[in-house]
């Protein structure tokens, strides 16, 4: 499965953001297993025509009881933070990631930063 590469912060430096990957609707994931502070922003941007959503995949632990979708208004970029306990897969093949799908391939494009 795809992935998104994590730019990581570091408190008084700037940081190189990495590029932006498109948000399929076989889905992406995104790294959660340094997460010392607890702080991992996702970025979802539309470059579409129309509103779309991605969806944030439920995780597998006792937390895990249902996916979160999220509209995004074409044009924009909304950054948000989640709880891993409800998101996180804590098994299998995606141990520590969190998965991500898009409406569509082509209008959606994530950008996942690790906060200090």
């Amino acid at each position: 499965m795809d992935k998104v590469t994590n730019a990581i912060l570091v408190r008084n430096e700037a940081t190189v953001l990495e590029d932006a990957v498109a948000l399929k609707t076989t889905g992406l994931t995104i790294d959660y297993e340094n997460k010392s502070c607890g702080k991992i922003l996702i970025l979802i941007s539309n470059t579409g025509s129309a509103a779309k959503k991605a969806t944030i995949v439920k995780g597998d632990s006792l937390q895990g009881t249902e996916d979160l979708e999220i509209s995004v208004t074409n044009g924009t970029t909304v950054g948000l933070v989640i709880e891993s306990g409800r998101f996180e897969k804590v098994s299998g093949e995606n141990k520590g990631k969190v998965m991500i799908k898009g409406e569509d391939a082509t209008s959606l494009k994530v950008q996942v930063v690790e906060l200090p």
